[in-house]
Parts: structure tokens; sequence; C-alpha cells
């Protein structure tokens, strides 16, 4: 039989495969019915085209597959364009000026919410004037990290919380001299308001998810992995058994399958749901893709929450954080994923959280045959002895560049004598781990191309200095496929992530041309993608 005949011709600097040791580049690619079903020199291309093929001549612009975004929270991204934002916010008199601005603009009984204080712009001795700006409305703002959040009084009362309400595990209530909480959540404990608080449903989150899948498509991400919940509470319609990100997402899944490849996490409390419905990671589901287990063994640097097994060292900080899975929760996970075919995704950013999950992997019944690999998300601190675990024990390396330019002065002045091993990217992958990245967005910028930057520069662009333990960095071509061929091989998605004859015609016809973007210098502060397709389909169009 002969082979099918491209009805669409793409040229340029085509990369074929960005692979961790090298690069596979071509001058064309044919594509039909969504698929790459050619790839050479361009006469040759084009010569085996069917009559009157479209062509689309990039000139001189790169050509990448289209990018994967392992990690982001797309309801989160949503809802943020909606919210008060805070990322901004240096001190706390810009936080009170913005929570004073967005009060007037809300209905009476409308809550205020948002994201993005820091522990340095939030003064806990000053609490009361933020309470004095919302007055008695019910407000929750999520710090920066995700892991903390200020509740007011009046949104502390609809939740019952009080001088005797008890720290959840895996969670703390900051509190006054007297006992009653001061408002400030820590990890478990941000749910007990957070799964009240007012969430953009309906239309208007729909209307925002629109804007973000334009967004991510203007960036050449052509698939993403959602991270999911804490936990399986506040789910809507059909779904509700796995939570509010899954089930908002999948009602949408009409919506957002032509634009972006979706994997769907679910969170760890909803595994029994997802063993009893059969569903397994990888497996197609409405449209979309079945993801991983999200569990949370630690919280976050920012919230000084990450397990670690040595103190904290930066000013006012206590303890090792917050261990939030115990080895005996670990294991019982562990035990209800394997025989159902789910694998695991675990957050682990402290070293004694990242000791924690791969004992607990290395003690766990052994997975299904062609079964998924657990993954680790973040992974921000890993003492030497515990790198060569990722391989030996096939645990995926969900990390994110941009974190490590974000977070670098934290690491000094929180993690001192352990920096050097922070974003350890390169002594991961020399170790044999597979890395799949991502953004973590809305907690950075889902931008890939400042990702990028941050893997090769352990920076961002703009700043001046050769980079923070460039020992680190990766080049340009691994950090490339971290974003493109890892996450496929991470899900067992053998036709995703390169454009050899066969793989799905996802692709980004980039701003920058080849060389610009292997040279992974400050030109990538600009880049986008001037054309976005997937399965051969235009998803944007600059």
């Amino acid at each position: 039989m002969n082979p099918p005949r491209a009805s669409l011709v793409v040229r340029g600097q085509v990369v074929v495969a960005a692979l961790p040791d090298g690069i596979e580049t071509a001058e064309a690619i044919g594509i039909t019915d969504g698929r790459v079903v050619s790839a050479g020199r361009d006469r040759e291309v084009v010569e085996a085209a069917a009559p009157g093929a479209a062509v689309i001549d990039a000139r001189d612009a790169a050509i990448v597959p289209g990018i994967h975004d392992f990690h982001l929270h797309l309801v989160g991204m949503a809802r943020s364009r909606r919210a008060l934002r805070l990322d901004e916010a240096r001190d706390f008199a810009t936080i009170l000026e913005r929570v004073s601005r967005r009060v007037a603009d809300l209905a009476p009984d409308a809550w205020l919410t948002g994201r993005g204080w820091s522990e340095a712009s939030l003064d806990p001795g000053a609490l009361q004037r933020l309470e004095a700006a919302v007055g008695e409305r019910p407000a929750f703002l999520y710090s920066h990290d995700g892991h903390s959040a200020w509740a007011s009084a009046a949104a502390r009362r609809w939740a019952g919380l009080s001088t005797w309400t008890p720290d959840p595990s895996g969670g703390r209530l900051e509190r006054e001299a007297s006992g009653e909480p001061n408002g400030i959540l820590r990890e478990a404990a941000t749910e007990l308001v957070g799964s009240i608080a007012g969430r953009l449903r309906g239309e208007p989150l729909a209307d925002a998810i629109d804007e973000t899948l334009a967004e991510l498509a203007r960036m050449g991400i052509t698939a993403a992995t959602d991270a999911g919940d804490y936990t399986d509470a506040s789910g809507v319609g059909r779904y509700s058994a796995f939570g509010d990100s899954f089930s908002s997402l999948a009602e949408l899944a009409p919506r957002i399958g032509p634009r972006l490849r979706l994997t769907l996490d679910i969170p760890s409390d909803a595994i029994a749901a997802a063993a009893e419905h059969g569903l397994r990671t990888g497996a197609p589901f409405v449209g979309l893709r079945f993801g991983w287990a999200k569990a949370y063994a630690d919280g976050a640097l920012g919230s000084r929450t990450a397990a670690l097994f040595a103190p904290y060292s930066c000013d006012g900080a206590t303890g090792s954080g917050i261990l939030r899975l115990e080895p005996e929760r670990l294991d019982a996970l562990m035990g209800a994923t394997r025989p159902a075919g789910i694998g695991l995704a675990i957050h682990a950013i402290g070293d004694r959280a990242v000791a924690t999950v791969l004992n607990a992997v290395q003690a766990a019944p052994p997975r299904r045959p062609g079964a998924a690999p657990d993954r680790m998300e973040h992974a921000q601190l890993v003492r030497p002895i515990d790198r060569p675990r990722f391989a030996t024990l096939g645990v995926t390396a969900s990390m994110q560049p941009i974190h490590a330019a974000a977070d670098r002065e934290a690491v000094d002045r929180c993690w001192a004598g352990r920096a050097a091993h922070a974003f350890a990217w390169r002594s991961l992958a020399d170790a044999g781990a597979l890395l799949a990245f991502g953004s973590d967005a809305p907690f950075e910028a889902v931008n890939p191309w400042l990702g990028l930057f941050a893997a090769v520069r352990r920076q961002f662009p703009g700043e001046v200095g050769s980079g923070w333990h460039t020992e680190e960095a990766l080049d340009p071509v691994a950090a490339l496929s971290a974003y493109t061929l890892a996450p496929a091989r991470a899900i067992g998605a053998i036709d995703e992530g390169h454009l050899r004859p066969s793989a799905r015609a996802d692709l980004a016809v980039l701003s920058i041309d080849l060389p610009t973007l292997l040279a992974a210098d400050e030109r990538l502060a600009t880049a986008h993608a001037d054309l976005t397709l997937v399965a051969g389909h235009e998803a944007h169009r600059s």
C-alpha cells in the first residue's frame, strides 16, 4: 500500500526531534489527516505531496514540536484572569492599596478572592489593617506559591474557624497568643476556607478558559498536564467525584480538545472513584486524557513548609517544614494505585520529602506492564545520594526551570549550605533521570521560552551576571527535549513530542530562527509562536 501523501507542507528550519543528547532537523515536513507523513529535504517533501497541497513557507523561522507544559493549573490560570493579583506587590502598603481598590469595585455580598502575596510582603503584625480594608466582606487570598493563604474574619466565620479549631493533618492555622486564628493558613489548612470561597464557574469560567487557551497557543504550547487539586471536594457536574479542576475541565472538553492535548490529574482522594470507573493513566477520557493521582508530600519554599532534613536558615523561619504525607499513607497510596494502573504525581520540594517519596516507590508493588511511571513534582532540593534513584525507580522528575530563577535568593537565605543541591537538573539528567518540564502557572509565568532561558542560564533575561549555580544548567537542546519529547515519553505517547513520520502534527512556527533558539540568549525574552498547529489544524496565527 502506498504511503499517504501530504495535503499540507510546512517549510522552514524544522526541529524534527530534540533529544537529550542531540537534535534531528529537516527542511520541511508533510502533513495529512492530522499526522506527519514525511520529513526531510524540501524538494523531496514537496514532490511526495499530493497535487495542490497547501504550503506554509516559514522561511528562516524555527519550527519545533509543540511544547507540552507538564505541570500547570489551567483552572487556576483562568480564574486568576478575573481575580486580584498581588504577585508584583513588594510591600504591605501595596497589598492594602490593591485590596482597597478591588473592594470598591465589588458587589457588597461578593467574595474578594486573589493570589500572589509573598511572606516578605505580608506583615503578620498588621493584619488588622487588612481586615479593615475588606470590612465585613469574606476575603480569601492565596500566597504566591499557593501553599499559604489569608482568610478574613468574615471568611473564617463562614468556615467555622475558632480558637478551638484543631490544625488539620498536614496543615497549620497561625494563631494569636490567645489561640485565636489570625487568618494565615498553611498547607492543608487552606482548604478549610478555600473549599467554600467564591469560585468562578459556568460560562464566566468557560470564557476565561478560552482566553487562557489562546495564551497557551501564542506561546506554542500544544499539550499540557493539569496538576489537579488538593482534595476531591468542590467538584461539579458529571465528574464531581474527581474534584474541582478535573470536573470543571472535563465539562469543557469539547472546547479544549481541538486546541490543546490536555491530560487531567485527579486528587489522591479520588483514586477509588477512578479505579471504580476503570480509568488509568494515559487513557483517553472525554476527548482529553486521564492523568496521574496528585498527592502532596510537603509544602513549599516560599511558605517555609517544604520538608527538610535540616532546619530553615532564613530570618524568622523555624523548624524543618511540614511533611504532609507520612510513610504509612504513602504506602497506602501506592497500594491503591498500582493494581489500578494509575500513576502517582507526588509533590515533593524539600530533601526530606523527596527521600520519603523515593523510599515509598522503592517499597511499592511493581507497576502493571505498560503502566505510566510515577512522577515527582518539583524535586527542588535533592541530596546527591538520592539523584540516581529517579532512574533506578523509574520516577519522572517533573520540574519547572523558572522556579530556579524566581527562588534562588530564597534558596540562598533559607537553604544555606544546600544551594548546590537545589534545582539540580544536570546532575539528575546525568544520573539517568527523565526530566519533564513545565511552568506551574499561574504561580509562575506560563511562557516556555522564559523557562527554557532559565534552564540554560539559571536566571531571568535582562539580569546582570552569569547566572546562579550554572554547573546545573542544561544545554538548549536538552532543555527543549524536556519540554517536548520527555513529557510524551512520561505519558507513553510515542507519537507526540516529535515530528517524525506518523507523529501527531502538533507544532509551533516561532518568531525566531533556529540559531537564535539554540543560542538561548536574551532574544528568547520576546520569543513566541507566529503559528501553532494542533493535529495539523490552526490553533493560533499572529
